[in-house]
């Protein structure tokens, strides 16, 4: 609602002025820190900040409105595309050939609910980059699908996913975030 919006927005900019005073910040920081924003804004990083330090807490909350219990959830992160293809229980994630070449990973696990039973039904989403980095539909060249799969688990909610080692997720350290 636009009540609700507007008592968050009023709780943010109080949240400032508490730091501000808090910190007795200069004009000389403000501006460093007026700067800074600005460049989160102009290198496209806004997406990337939020999810980096701010949806971990919209996250907590979730979870914690919802009353869940069990494994608590994960943020999906700037490379998360829905409708990814469905694959079966036991699968290999579509890749190039190129990607073949990269050392093999094998994922698997068991979806249970709370008392250890498996949960048919139970889907596994599972997007990664290639061994270089790169996600599809975010970097040029690579197939729309490759990488990623909605992972529909088996009778006793078992999965079995046959990848490749990916590069290790790096926040870009050439733009505000990374600083």
């Amino acid at each position: 609602s636009v009540e609700r919006a507007s008592a968050i927005y009023q709780d943010v900019i109080g949240a400032f002025a508490d730091i501000i005073q808090k910190h007795q910040v200069t004009y000389d920081e403000y501006r460093v820190l007026k700067q800074w924003l600005i460049d989160v804004g102009e290198y496209g990083e806004w997406p990337l900040w939020l999810d980096v330090f701010v949806e971990h807490e919209i996250e907590k909350v979730h979870y914690e409105r919802k009353g869940f219990a069990g494994t608590k959830g994960s943020i999906e992160g700037p490379y998360y595309v829905p409708n990814s293809p469905k694959l079966p229980a036991k699968c290999t994630m579509p890749m190039r050939e190129k990607d073949k070449v990269a050392p093999p990973l094998i994922f698997k696990g068991q979806v249970t609910d709370l008392d250890g039973n498996g949960l048919p039904g139970a889907t596994v989403e599972l997007w990664h980059a290639d061994e270089e980095g790169f996600y599809s539909q975010f970097a040029p060249g690579i197939p729309e699908w490759n990488l990623r799969g909605t992972v529909e688990v088996d009778a006793d909610g078992n999965f079995e996913i046959t990848t490749l080692k990916p590069a290790p997720y790096k926040i870009p350290a050439d733009g505000p975030t990374g600083w």
